[in-house]
């Protein structure tokens, strides 16, 4: 395990819990493992697979997550492809022909060409040693990014009754949890929670108001030199914030769906190398973001939960430098929100818990105590305040945020649109 560990990945030593799950899974267990960004998750099922003959099954919900997976892994000599639909024909047939000579150790695919009939033939001869479930919180109707598409995955169990199946997450509050371990079938799992906790991220909350923009333009300009992403609710608060920012000379790229595949890629891959320090995008701009050096992630609008506040302020710092995570706060975000809520959700229970989550999201933004205790405790885990590293704890002790970003408590006036647009208001 240590060998591998080494030989293929450089490291000499295991993050927290890493090696009691491999070694679970190893000895034929289910596993449910949630472990913070950063923490590891992909070693999980990586050094196992290369611990024996037979495929390891990844099932992954982005096309460039598995991409830049499958390409780490082969630039290290590991035999991974990736099955979806973006693949061409001879592709799709050079792999399933690699499939059937064994040189194939780990395998990426969707969930919806995982559950397919034509996948679930080919794999049927097919020496199947694990399966790992990645971002498995998207089965839930709990969580924060629900895919209809997870829930028949459970199909993989029944057909390989006998291979171990590990669930793998990032954020999963304790119900979700137990949907997670319950919608897959897992048997009898080991059940794996890691801190929460990042300590090098500072959190501050800062009222939306009429000089919001201002506010964020003097803290970007006093750091031209530092990576961040800057995330809006709306396409159009993303075009228009990083043109903004580029006429006051702070280098900034949008990113949202409404872009073509290629310029989406673009953008990605300028950040990604460091062409461009600055991204603006809506939550299109997601998983798969494996950039270590992100020193801020400020929010201009309120995420819909905690769950996508912890994931998306959580690429800030992965390599435990300091780093500072911003959001902007008006009342108004929290109407807004509602008023989605109850206008696009089909069902009285979805809206019931998106309604409970949204409130949990104001109650971080207003909370007069420690944020990071706020946070912690919505995801199961106790902390003891002060933290010394949110504006609430140590608003003198944070030298990023003391001055150029007054640190807020609770939001007041309703915020204005600077000319030209920028920083809009909720409703925008």
């Amino acid at each position: 395990m240590h060998l591998i560990l080494q030989r293929y990945f450089g490291h000499t030593a295991f993050n927290p819990y890493q090696q009691e799950i491999i070694q679970d899974i190893l000895d034929g267990r289910d596993v449910l493992a949630v472990l913070a960004t950063g923490g590891g998750k992909s070693l999980c099922y990586q050094v196992p697979a290369l611990m024996g003959v037979g495929v390891t099954l990844v099932i992954s919900p982005l096309i460039a997550l598995m991409k830049d997976q499958v390409d780490d892994l082969q630039a290290r000599g590991i035999g991974a492809e990736a099955l979806n639909s973006s693949g061409s024909y001879a592709t799709t047939r050079r792999i399933r022909s690699e499939l059937g000579e064994g040189l194939i150790q780990i395998l990426y695919v969707s969930p919806e060409k995982a559950v397919s009939d034509d996948f679930l033939t080919l794999i049927a001869s097919t020496p199947v040693t694990l399966i790992a479930v990645d971002e498995a919180h998207c089965i839930s109707m709990w969580g924060h990014q629900f895919r209809p598409e997870y829930r028949s995955l459970a199909v993989l169990k029944e057909r390989f009754g006998q291979v171990p199946m590990v669930a793998l997450t990032a954020t999963a509050t304790p119900d979700v949890r137990d949907d997670i371990a319950r919608q897959l079938n897992l048997a009898d799992p080991s059940v794996y929670v890691g801190s929460f906790n990042r300590e090098n991220l500072r959190y501050a909350v800062v009222p939306k108001e009429e000089d919001a923009y201002e506010r964020l333009r003097v803290y970007m300009q006093g750091r031209k030199t530092e990576t961040g992403i800057v995330y809006t609710a709306t396409r159009e608060g993303a075009e228009t914030l990083a043109a903004n920012l580029r006429a006051d000379g702070v280098p900034a790229l949008p990113y949202h769906a409404g872009m073509t595949a290629a310029a989406r890629a673009e953008t990605q891959d300028r950040f990604i190398s460091g062409k461009v320090p600055v991204v603006c995008a809506t939550s299109a701009f997601g998983m798969g973001i494996d950039k270590p050096d992100v020193r801020f992630v400020v929010h201009v609008d309120m995420p819909k939960t905690l769950e996508a506040y912890y994931q998306e302020s959580g690429r800030a710092g992965r390599d435990g430098t300091t780093s500072d995570c911003i959001l902007f706060y008006h009342d108004d975000d929290a109407k807004r929100l509602r008023s989605f809520i109850d206008r696009d959700l089909p069902s009285e229970f979805q809206r019931e818990v998106a309604r409970s989550k949204l409130q949990s999201m104001v109650d971080y933004c207003t909370a007069t105590g420690c944020r990071r205790t706020v946070l912690l405790e919505y995801f199961g885990e106790r902390f003891d305040a002060p933290c010394g590293g949110c504006d609430v704890c140590a608003p003198d002790r944070i030298p990023a945020l003391d001055r150029e970003v007054s640190l807020a408590g609770k939001a007041r006036p309703r915020p204005g649109r600077r000319k030209g647009g920028a920083v809009r208001s909720a409703s925008g």
